[in-house]
């Protein structure tokens, strides 16, 4: 034990680990090698870098009365391939201080939380890094604020954008500054706890129009900071509910008719309004028609759809005509509030040197 060779030989071998640790962070950390790796893992076909993050409300017995918020993370691969599904608990700063965490979006593995409306962070799951963003600055008063979270491709930048209701202060994060600025107002009122979706560089709401308070979807260019009503397909007659969302990158529908049925709009071409395609109709359960399809999560390379049905999730099966439920490790009595899919990646949302 005491041979100077084992010594030296130790030592050596410690070294060359500190340094092989030096050079993977190095790595780790460079813009390029973070691009080069989100980029295959955008483009994996089988969803293995996929990954859904749910919050679970648990009820409390009644000697306990409330809830309690759970942020879980699962692969989308384990989803449609294995019945038996494990979770893997989240964990952010102020997690569980109230019952009102909010997941607004997610893009390029960066998470946007909310907890009691104005508190906003940034999370990588993956890294297990977060960032508090600074107060917005919208004073207390009546009304309600709802988020956008996105990417600014032309500058390289991500943004959160915090649109007050009423009476539509709009205000934008930036990243790379690390400040809020205001922008001009909102021009429609929007749904409560409707957040932006993301798609190619905006930020689209489901919005109420007219004097009739028609369903309409207005977006926000991230770069142009620009409103623009966003045409909708023909979705017949009959239509009693329309949710908004994003499903495997692209813009969608999904339109519920009398709780009879629901189809799924998808738009191709983001702008395009021919582009407007019906993916999918999913029959009601007929035992079930209290529940409301929401909107839908993600499709597998066989076209088994996932979303949202009440507080659950199911997967439908359109060649079969069939439902299944995936099986969750619960421990208390408990419903599904959100499901947003993210990808593993290295990004950031400290490093500052990474959004230049």
């Amino acid at each position: 034990m005491n041979n100077p060779r084992n010594g030296t030989a130790l030592n050596h071998r410690g070294t060359k680990a500190t340094c092989v640790s030096k050079s993977w962070k190095s790595l780790i950390a460079d813009n390029f090698f973070i691009k080069k790796h989100l980029k295959r893992t955008q483009n994996d076909p089988e969803f293995s870098k996929k990954r859904v993050l749910i919050n679970i409300a648990d009820i409390a017995p009644r000697t306990q009365p409330g809830s309690t918020i759970k942020s879980c993370s699962l692969t989308l691969k384990s989803i449609f391939e294995d019945p038996n599904v494990n979770t893997t608990e989240i964990e952010y700063p102020s997690k569980n201080e109230s019952h009102s965490d909010w997941i607004v979006g997610s893009c390029n593995g960066l998470v946007c939380i909310t907890i009691r409306e104005n508190t906003v962070l940034l999370l990588n799951p993956t890294l297990r890094v977060s960032k508090r963003l600074p107060d917005i600055g919208f004073k207390k008063r009546r009304g309600y604020t709802v988020y956008g979270f996105g990417f600014d491709a032309s500058v390289d930048d991500y943004k959160v954008v915090g649109v007050f209701c009423y009476p539509g202060i709009v205000k934008v994060y930036s990243l790379r500054a690390n400040c809020w600025r205001r922008i001009q107002d909102f021009p429609f009122e929007v749904f409560s706890n409707e957040a932006g979706k993301h798609v190619d560089g905006t930020l689209n709401w489901a919005v109420f129009s007219g004097q009739d308070g028609d369903f309409s979807i207005v977006s926000l260019d991230l770069a142009q900071e620009t409103y623009k009503e966003v045409t909708q397909p023909c979705y017949g007659d009959r239509v009693d509910e329309r949710t908004l969302g994003v499903l495997d990158g692209y813009l969608c529908v999904l339109c519920s008719y009398r709780k009879l049925y629901a189809e799924v709009w998808v738009m191709k071409e983001y702008g395009k309004r021919e582009s407007w395609t019906k993916l999918v109709s999913i029959p009601y359960l007929p035992y079930e028609r209290s529940e409301m399809f929401l909107t839908p999560v993600s499709v597998s390379k066989s076209g088994e759809i996932l979303l949202r049905y009440g507080v659950n999730i199911l997967l439908y099966n359109p060649k079969k005509n069939m439902f299944r439920i995936p099986m969750f490790p619960y421990d208390v009595i408990s419903y599904i509030s959100q499901a947003e899919v993210y990808e593993e990646s290295l990004v950031s949302p400290t490093a500052v040197n990474q959004h230049r």
